[in-house]
């Protein structure tokens, strides 16, 4: 049972127990650890925050608490009479709820962790912390996801919603602190669990660290202590010695329990992972990885869950050009046909660095750059011939761990299928990449038609693997697509050497130069080190001048807010698919993951000599924070030569914007985390609650629509569709309210350098964003995901199928067909995914036996057949053609059967005297050489002689009776 009352009045209760209990001691205990677990994250915690919570949010997703007492200071062997759990509730949102206290039955970590604002949300995990999934991040996983912990709670106790005090005290609450004191290390705490039934349940509680000292969490134990015993003592300074444990208790020392020893030492410091300035990892105690100048990770994490960084010196590399692509045959920048091998290679990314073994397009990385041309198609035949650098063979395990758990690779396993996708390419379906089609080694694509009929941008290729996109383009599979047209080169902008791709990325690496990576999927992942165009913090000599640089942020899960050193402004002038209206000036450039934007720099007013270094000042993950920041990208460094001086066009091209009036369809796409019930990772990340292979969007082609996502997480979202073009028309705030997403304030128009085309938009937190876009040209299967490859990895990638309508082109005929012989019907739609059934007489037909004699194929096609027809097949014919979007229905045929006698009896090409004796041999029984299906030649219901005469007068050349 429990109580509410504040602290004096739990102090009260305690004391008179203790005056019930001869010779009771008293003692108030603070907690010695406290966090909170997040069901929507198994990444994230809070170990050094002010509260922690239990119930659920307004998402129905659960938070847990758990506390942990030292209890060294109650000699061994003493006797435990009561506890009484008392924590202050300090906010909740809810009616009363009960919470339960639960014993854990397995240690966890509270690490550094400390969540923003009100602390309800959670932050990233940091080592050592406790999360949904971890009990140590990351090194030990809980054997449940939540916590491992007795399924009878100790305590229970009813909280309502006036803040402060609540105790819990129960005879199996004080039986827990018993065995702890008797048994030390099985003293792993208790887990709070709220009322986890329903949406907005959740009590906060102040912790151990809440800045007023008097609500935090307090034990009050009442005991009667042991008589004194002898053990092992540690005293801090002085090491382990057996002494009386009360003489222990004088030293300042923490006893062991009765006859215990000092050997082993139970008294050796704790060790964990160090990280030295080297980037090596070795196991050592906290002094002395200080004196080592290194840098403790925490007690009893082992080197193997961390990732030390490597020290490595910014700007002594000069950035390289990623190249052009050369085709097979044709040109670059015209109609043209690549073959382009995915191989393994070495690749130098830093002076100091070995080299590091990376996977590229055509033996590069990043990849050379397709030069392409409005309205001239390129072909690509794609070609994965990854293997085995040392030994030559074809690659039948991946480089790097895989989560074999994920769709894609628990089918495929650790084999390295990849798969092509232009991102920005306005292509037909069979050519857009779609993941399930993904390739092992030793096969290809076949050849992919690009056909270049959209205007003139920077686009991007990379691999799309199904369940292992963001390990193949960690490995390098990427490289650049740049489209021209007419209307750019008119504008007279920097080109040549003062045109420069920046494809940026970031990348963790071992110090024998080997990528680093988690070893299962993970919620983000953010490399220590920034690589443009191949190499890490590189340098640009540049002209006094403008350049036009054409930047790419190809990272997996950071985004990048880019802004120079000095405070200088620059212009932007295009967008993910191309030129914005006019020129935008800005002093800094946020992209997310896959976007796109082409901006000028102009160095002509600088000395020579002078250094500006590209600066990153975007949170990671965004926008909250709490991962490794990446604060500097390259440096420039100006010369004395003079460069382009060129002025930029006060106008570029026209966007036309799409009127929202012409959307045939408004669809809405929630984004959240939803509970993994497959993988065991604890949550996925979903698009509406649902998963890959689940279509429910049909666009019509030609047709318009908005999209909204609708963003319900704490994290940007940057959502990538496939095929289409979109404009940004707006972004707004929400609440949940009773689970309903409510719009607040105002439609926020994008800003001016968002008003352009584009295929990736940031979707931001506890937001609405919408965005519009025209379904032209294509039919057909199409992806559409968050670009954080983590995510779009474990769910968050879904499909839509584009919708042409079903249409007749072809409608079948009046028919008439001789009894016993095959009829046959045909009708011919156009459209997409179009499926079809014929009717008679209004009712559909299906394959098979009529049970009349006459067997029908082709009911479910668009060419019906009806073998051995007879006369109950005669009737009014249709076809109906069925698609996603769309039902047509052909104009009605009759089918008319109809008895045909043919004189030639016996099938000899000849009508003549043969045929008369067949006809008479028939009559009397003997059908041997008789090939028709009847021998009632005249119809007139019977065998006779009749029809003898009748083919008699037929061989003589009167008409068939």
């Amino acid at each position: 049972m429990g109580v509410h009352q504040g602290w004096a009045g739990a102090v009260a209760a305690a004391a008179v127990l203790s005056a019930i209990a001869a010779k009771a001691d008293v003692i108030v205990i603070d907690a010695a650890a406290d966090t909170t677990i997040y069901q929507d994250n198994a990444a994230y915690s809070n170990g050094a925050g002010d509260y922690f919570f239990a119930g659920n949010n307004a998402g129905s997703l659960s938070r847990r608490a758990l506390l942990r007492f030292d209890l060294s200071m109650i000699p061994y062997g003493s006797t435990i009479h009561d506890a009484t759990l008392t924590l202050n509730m300090s906010r909740t949102m809810s009616d009363d709820h009960y919470v339960w206290v639960h014993k854990v039955l397995s240690p966890w970590g509270e690490g550094a962790s400390d969540a923003p604002a009100n602390e309800g949300g959670g932050t990233d995990a940091m080592l050592g912390d406790a999360t949904w999934m971890f009990r140590v991040y990351f090194s030990d996983l809980w054997q449940n996801l939540g916590g491992d912990y007795a399924p009878t709670p100790s305590a229970v106790t009813l909280v309502g919603l006036d803040t402060g005090a609540y105790s819990w005290n129960d005879p199996a609450l004080t039986a827990d602190v018993a065995g702890w004191v008797a048994a030390p290390a099985t003293n792993h705490g208790w887990i709070l669990i709220g009322n986890e039934v329903g949406a907005q349940t959740t009590k906060r509680f102040d912790s151990r660290t809440n800045p007023a000292g008097t609500k935090r969490p307090k034990l009050i134990i009442t005991y009667t202590p042991a008589a004194p015993m002898e053990g092992a003592c540690c005293v801090p300074g002085l090491g382990c010695s057996v002494m009386l444990s009360t003489a222990c208790a004088s030293a300042g020392g923490t006893f062991k329990g009765a006859n215990t020893v000092c050997d082993p030492d139970p008294c050796a410091p704790a060790v964990g992972a160090c990280c030295l300035p080297t980037g090596a990892c070795v196991t050592a105690t906290a002094p002395q990885c200080a004196n080592y100048g290194g840098v403790y990770a925490g007690d009893g994490v082992p080197c193997a869950s961390i990732s030390c960084p490597v020290p490595l010196t910014p700007f002594v590399d000069e950035l390289p050009s990623p190249g052009v692509m050369q085709p097979v045959s044709g040109v670059p920048g015209g109609a043209a046909t690549y073959a382009i091998a995915m191989t393994e290679f070495l690749h130098q990314m830093h002076r100091d660095l070995p080299p590091t073994r990376v996977w590229g397009y055509d033996g590069t990385f990043p990849a050379k750059t397709i030069e392409a041309r409005r309205n001239q198609p390129v072909r690509v035949n794609w070609i994965n011939d990854l293997r085995v650098l040392e030994t030559g063979q074809l690659r039948t395990e991946h480089v790097l761990p895989v989560d074999t758990c994920l769709h894609g690779p628990n089918q495929n396993g650790s084999v390295p299928y990849t798969m092509v996708h232009l991102h920005g390419g306005h292509v037909p379906s069979e050519f857009d990449g779609q993941p399930d089609y993904a390739f092992p080694p030793g096969t290809s694509s076949g050849e992919y038609l690009y056909p270049n009929i959209q205007p003139a941008s920077m686009m991007w290729y990379h691999d799309h693997g199904l369940g292992i996109t963001r390990l193949n383009v960690e490995m390098g599979l990427a490289g650049l697509y740049l489209l021209r047209d007419d209307a750019e080169a008119a504008l007279n902008l920097p080109s040549g050497a003062n045109e420069v791709p920046l494809v940026i990325m970031d990348r963790s690496f071992n110090p024998d130069g080997s990528i680093r990576y988690a070893d299962t999927a993970v919620e983000h992942f953010f490399g220590d080190f920034a690589v443009v165009n191949g190499k890490i913090w590189p340098y640009k000599v540049v002209n006094r001048g403008k350049y036009r640089f054409r930047v790419l942020n190809g990272c997996t899960s950071r985004v990048l807010t880019l802004s120079l050193s000095n405070g200088a402004t620059f212009q932007q002038i295009s967008t993910d698919l191309g030129l914005l209206p006019a020129p935008v000036t800005l002093s800094s450039l946020t992209l997310g993951p896959a976007e796109r934007a082409d901006i000028i720099l102009d160095f002509a007013g600088y000395a020579p000599g002078t250094e500006i270094v590209l600066r990153n000042t975007a949170p990671a993950p965004y926008p909250g924070g709490g991962g490794v920041e990446l604060p500097q990208i390259m440096k420039f460094v100006v010369a004395s030569p003079a460069g382009h001086t060129g002025t930029v066009p006060g106008n570029l091209v026209p966007v036309p914007p799409i009127p929202e009036s012409e959307a045939a369809q408004f669809r809405e796409f929630v984004l959240q985390k939803t509970v993994d019930t497959t993988c065991g990772h604890g949550t996925i990340w979903t698009i509406n609650g649902l998963l890959w292979d689940d279509i429910t969007e049909h666009p019509v082609l030609g047709t318009t629509e908005v999209w909204s996502f609708i963003n319900r997480s704490g994290v940007m979202h940057p959502m990538h569709m496939h095929l289409v073009s979109f404009q940004i028309l707006d972004r707004q705030d929400f609440v949940v309210q009773g689970g309903v997403v409510v719009p607040v304030g105002p439609q926020v128009p994008p800003e001016a350098n968002e008003a352009g085309w584009k295929d990736t938009v940031r979707a931001n937190p506890w937001q609405i964003t919408r965005v519009i876009a025209r379904f032209q040209n294509f039919g057909g299967r199409f992806a559409y995901h968050c670009h954080i490859l983590e995510h779009e990895d474990n769910e968050m990638m879904r499909q839509f199928e584009v919708c042409g309508p079903a249409s007749f082109n072809a409608e079948p005929e009046d028919e008439q067909a001789c009894a016993g012989t095959t009829a046959m019907l045909y009708a011919h739609a156009t459209g997409t995914s179009l499926s079809y059934v014929w009717r008679r007489n209004g009712q559909a037909l299906s394959d098979g036996p009529t049970g009349t004699g006459s067997v029908i194929f082709g009911a479910n096609d668009y060419t019906l057949r009806i073998e051995n027809a007879g006369g109950e097949d005669g009737g009014t014919y249709d076809c109906v053609a069925t698609n996603a979007c769309s039902e047509a229905v052909s104009r009605e045929a009759v089918l008319t059967v109809v008895y045909c006698c043919d004189p030639d009896v016996n099938c000899d090409g000849a009508v003549n005297g043969f045929d008369v004796e067949i006809m008479e041999l028939a009559v009397g029984g003997d059908f041997t050489d008789f090939c028709q299906a009847d021998a009632d030649y005249n119809r007139d219901g019977a065998v006779n002689g009749f029809d003898v005469e009748a083919v008699e007068l037929s061989v003589g050349g009167e008409p068939c009776p």
